[in-house]
């Protein structure tokens, strides 16, 4: 079986994973790759977006592979994206479409009720996704695998879902090779994962739906791979794609000091190159900092949320204090780490006095940069049942949130966006790279209030003044997407314009007829 891969610039890790299960039980894997040139998390132009425009040339290339299976992995950010591009290969093509991922996941009866998805995959999807590959010539049985949704006529089955993957070191390594066929300046930055789901239950995230819901019995949810499986892996890609650095895409990666300590010894020894990674203040300790430091972590992304511990406590079911915040920032900066909190604006219950404390705390404690985004309600997370008390949303919204299809990203402005909030979110996000002294005056002042509502420019502005540049593989990556892919299109579409007819383009010219 020939199972073709639809992907945009989200989800990579998870289609590789899949991709290398799949090919591991006997099947072939392909990838079309959408650069959602204009639509993605941090461009929107309509215009533009028409005119770069890629749907036509996948469907081309899918006409050319002549797949078996059409697979979508699917965050609800990029659904509005899936669902479109699903539609038109359906009008194009009779071949069946499978969708995974977070949003089908959380929400896969409202996914079922789109013409193009023929089958789904709830929560994880190696086990799943090969035992419907295995069985695509036989729709029967394809309706009786755990974790997969499908058509029987005008009925949608529904599976329960199978037992949590306990041993993550069975798994293949993932298949890196599928998008560097595609997008080869992908391999100077290495991303993994060591870990599945996460010690917390965040309420507006869908690790609490998925822990307290759709695998409540099926196994611990947090789970690890041993450290030297991911070591062998790490030594195993460096032979093959000579990375400059590692992104660990870990929920939390020091979650677990013991495991750390232990691969940070064989990462030092083995790789050493700069890494990145996603930590919590509950895990951070000088000893901690120390070791990440000493094996060539250069940034720490640390989501911080809010400053407000009893909004954290209430709405967020988070415990952290302010107090571990600073410390935190304070030892990661002594090491020499970059240090980037992120936090939410428009949260229930916070206020514009909460976003000034904010400003305050950040020009005290000085992080490299704040990420700053107006939250994105995900479907059924907790956070929901709260923006409802407090009147941020209705009944209506909650099941437009649940239809996914006006979707917009955290980045992009989250799910509602109050002007006030801007203009400070705006000016947040300058602290770090503004003297404390004219931080102070501007906050006296009130500068906020007639700050331009700027959106994500003002991230771009940090972020281009920040002097920890060398590693910033995402940046390039991002570049390098637009560029390569913007040149290619233009050429096409220069070709086709003054395109020369070659001589086997030309009619024949008429045989004459004898009298």
């Amino acid at each position: 079986m020939h199972v073709v891969f639809i992907s945009s610039a989200c989800e990579t890790l998870a289609i590789e994973y899949l991709s290398a299960v799949i090919k591991r039980a006997g099947h072939r894997c392909s990838l079309c790759f959408d650069p959602q040139l204009f639509d993605d998390t941090f461009l929107k132009n309509r215009p533009l977006k028409r005119l770069f425009d890629y749907s036509e040339d996948i469907i081309e290339e899918l006409k050319a592979h002549a797949p078996d299976l059409i697979a979508f992995s699917v965050v609800s950010d990029n659904y509005p994206w899936a669902v479109a591009l699903a539609d038109k290969i359906k009008r194009a093509m009779d071949v069946p479409i499978v969708f995974g991922g977070v949003h089908p996941t959380s929400v896969p009866e409202y996914v079922m009720q789109q013409p193009s998805v023929d089958y789904l995959v709830v929560g994880e999807g190696e086990e799943a996704l090969v035992e419907l590959v295995d069985n695509l010539k036989q729709p029967a049985a394809c309706r009786n695998i755990p974790n997969v949704w499908a058509r029987s006529g005008g009925e949608i089955i529904h599976n329960d879902v199978r037992p949590l993957l306990q041993n993550l070191d069975a798994l293949p390594f993932p298949d890196k090779q599928i998008f560097l066929d595609k997008i080869p300046w992908l391999s100077d930055g290495y991303i993994t994962i060591t870990s599945r789901g996460c010690v917390n239950k965040c309420t507006f995230c869908n690790n609490s739906l998925y822990k307290d819901t759709i695998y409540r019995g099926k196994g611990p949810f947090f789970r690890r791979r041993g450290a030297d499986r991911v070591l062998e892996e790490l030594i195993e890609a460096r032979r093959r794609y000579p990375y400059k650095t590692v992104h660990f895409w870990d929920e939390i990666f020091i979650s677990d000091k013991e495991w750390l300590a232990r691969f940070l010894n064989g990462y030092k020894r083995e790789i050493g190159v700069p890494f990145t990674c996603c930590i919590h203040v509950n895990f951070i300790d000088e000893e901690t900092v120390a070791r990440l430091k000493d094996a060539g972590c250069w940034q720490a992304i640390m989501g911080v949320q809010s400053l407000d511990e009893e909004l954290k406590k209430k709405v967020l079911n988070r415990r952290e204090t302010n107090r571990q915040v600073q410390k935190s920032i304070a030892l990661l900066k002594e090491a020499g780490i970059l240090t980037i909190c992120e936090n939410m604006l428009g949260l229930p219950t916070q206020t514009e006095d909460d976003l000034i404390h904010m400003l305050n705390f950040y020009n005290q404690t000085r992080p490299n940069r704040l990420s700053l985004y107006f939250i994105r309600y995900y479907p059924r997370t907790g956070i929901i049942e709260s923006a409802l008390q407090e009147g941020i949303l209705t009944a209506d919204d909650v099941e437009a949130i649940n239809r996914g299809l006006n979707a917009r990203s955290f980045i992009q402005g989250g799910t509602i966006r109050k002007l006030n909030f801007a203009r400070i979110q705006a000016f947040l996000t300058l602290v770090p790279v503004l003297p404390s002294w004219l931080n102070r005056f501007l906050i006296r002042i009130r500068f906020y209030r007639i700050m331009p509502n700027l959106g994500m420019l003002t991230h771009s502005i940090a972020r281009l003044l920040d002097r920890h540049k060398e590693f910033d593989v995402d940046a390039f990556q991002f570049k390098m997407r637009y560029k390569i892919f913007m040149l290619r299109k233009l050429g096409r579409m220069i070709n086709h314009l003054f395109r020369i007819p070659r001589a086997s383009d030309k009619k024949a010219p008429a045989a004459k007829t004898l009298p």
